[in-house]
C-alpha cells in the first residue's frame, strides 16, 4: 500500500522543471511515497563494537526510497534509539520546558542528501549517554542501540510526508565520557587558492595548505552537535578550492556543480569552486544545512609584512614570529604554543611599536578587537590562528 502525496504545490513546482508541455502529463511519472526504505545491515551489526577501542570511522549506507519513478532529490537523518520506539526526538525533549518529556531518541548526523554516512564511534557514545542518562556509576558494560533514517522532500513550504527505514539493531559497549558542550564544527578551505596551493588534505597540513574557517561573532552553536554558522574573508582567485569537514578525508566536503559559485555538498562529481575574479570575498557556511555563500568583501583591507604574538608565556616580548599561510596576498597566521607547564595570555601584534594590536576576553577562539584585553590562555598546547582582516582567532588544541 502506498501513500500518494497531493501537494498542490511540489506538483506544480515538479511540473515546472520536469514537464516538457501540458499535452503529455500522462505520460509523466507520479510522484508516490512508499511506506518504507531500507537500511542495510552493517557487517559490524554482528558483533558487539567496543566504542572506546574503534577509532575507524563506522559506515551506514541505505536504498533510496522508491518514489515511483518520479525524479526526488531526498534528503535523509540517521536517527539512534535507545529503545527501538522513537517516541519522543531530542528536540522535542529540549522545547518542552516542563521537563516532563524525556527523549528516547535523537539524530545522529545533519542533513544529507547521499544514500551513505560515516561516524565516529565517540560520536555514537556521546549520544547513547546522553539519551541514557548514565554517569561514571551506571553505564553498563553493553548496550543495544537502534539506528533507522528518515528520509524526507524538501519543498519551499517544509518538507512533504517523512519515510522511515527499517530498524537495525547494533550491539555495543559504551564508556563513560565527560560531556560538555560541543566545540563549534569547523570545515576547512583547501585549493589551488589556499595556503601553499598545494591540496595537501592531512591534519599536518592545517596552517599550510589548509586553512581552518573561524566562528562568527555574535553567533551561538548547537551545545550538542557544534553546528552553526562559520565564515573566512580572505584573497581568493580563480585558481579554484574546495572546503572539507575533517583534514585527511574527502568524504565530507562542499564543491561546485558548476565550477562557480554553485556550492553542492558531497556531489560525487563536483568541480573546484571559483570565483568570478581575484579579489577578498567572505565566505559564509551554515553547518546545519551546509547552505554556502561567497560573496566580494568591499571594506578597506590592510596588508602586514608580519604578525607577532606576545603574552606572558614569553615575558611579553615582541621578537616571536607567527607563521604566514600564504606566500602573497597574506592574512592568515599560525603559530605553535607550548604553555602546558601553566596558563598564560596572549595578544597580536603587527610590530613593537603596540600601535597595532588585537585582544579578547574569549579563549579558545573569539573574534579580537583593537588594543583588546590580554587573551586568558589554558595550559597546553596549541596550534593558534589569526585573521587580521577580521581580527578573530582560534587556539587549536594539538
Amino acid at each position: 500500500m502506498k501513500k500518494y502525496f497531493k501537494s498542490a504545490l511540489l506538483l506544480l513546482c515538479s511540473v515546472c522543471l520536469f514537464a516538457a508541455c501540458a499535452d503529455d502529463n500522462d505520460s509523466n511519472p507520479t510522484l508516490k511515497i512508499p511506506e518504507t526504505f531500507v537500511l542495510n545491515t552493517p557487517n559490524y551489526a554482528g558483533y558487539t563494537v567496543d566504542l572506546k577501542s574503534t577509532t575507524d570511522s563506522l559506515s551506514l549506507s541505505w536504498s533510496q526510497p522508491d518514489f515511483g519513478g518520479f525524479p526526488v532529490a531526498a534528503h535523509y537523518m540517521v536517527q539512534v534509539s535507545k529503545g527501538d520506539s522513537f517516541k519522543v526526538s531530542q528536540e522535542q525533549a529540549d522545547a518542552d520546558q516542563t521537563g516532563a518529556k524525556k527523549a528516547d531518541y535523537a539524530n545522529l548526523s545533519s542533513v544529507l542528501t547521499d544514500c551513505k554516512y560515516k561516524y565516529s564511534a565517540e560520536e555514537l557514545d556521546k549520544l547513547i549517554e546522553q539519551l541514557n542518562g548514565w554517569d561514571e556509576t551506571n553505564i553498563p558494560n553493553k548496550a543495544n542501540v537502534f539506528v533507522r533514517v528518515m528520509s524526507y522532500i524538501p519543498t519551499s513550504t517544509g518538507t512533504t510526508d517523512t519515510v522511515y527505514s527499517n530498524v537495525v539493531k547494533l550491539n555495543v559497549a559504551p564508556y563513560y565520557v565527560m560531556l560538555k558542550a560541543a566545540d563549534p564544527e569547523l570545515w576547512y578551505l583547501i585549493g589551488a587558492c589556499i595556503g601553499d596551493g598545494q591540496w595537501t588534505n592531512s591534519a599536518d597540513a592545517v596552517g599550510t595548505s589548509m586553512i581552518p574557517m573561524y566562528v562568527a561573532p555574535d553567533q551561538t552553536y548547537n551545545t550538542k552537535t557544534g553546528k552553526g554558522i562559520i565564515e573566512y574573508v580572505g584573497y581568493l582567485t580563480t585558481a579554484g578550492f574546495k572546503v572539507v569537514k575533517t583534514p585527511g578525508s574527502w568524504d565530507d566536503q562542499l564543491g561546485s556543480s558548476d565550477g562557480a559559485l554553485t556550492i553542492v555538498h558531497n556531489d560525487g562529481g563536483s568541480s573546484n569552486i571559483c570565483v568570478p575574479s581575484d579579489g577578498y570575498y567572505k565566505i559564509t557556511l551554515n553547518t546545519e544545512n551546509y547552505s554556502m555563500t561567497v560573496v566580494p568583501y568591499t571594506p578597506a583591507v590592510s596588508t602586514y609584512p608580519q604578525m607577532l604574538i606576545a603574552g606572558d608565556f614569553n615575558g611579553w616580548g615582541t621578537s616571536t614570529a607567527m607563521t604566514a599561510c600564504a606566500s602573497s596576498n597574506n592574512h592568515d597566521w599560525f603559530y605553535d604554543l607550548d604553555t602546558s607547564a601553566d596558563k598564560t595570555t596572549a595578544k597580536f601584534l603587527t610590530d613593537s611599536s603596540w600601535s597595532t594590536n588585537w585582544g579578547g576576553n574569549d579563549f579558545p577562539r573569539g573574534a579580537g578587537a583593537q588594543g583588546g584585553a590580554n587573551i586568558p590562555v589554558d595550559a597546553g598546547k596549541y596550534r593558534v590562528f589569526f585573521n587580521d582582516i577580521t581580527g578573530v582567532y582560534m587556539f587549536m588544541a594539538k
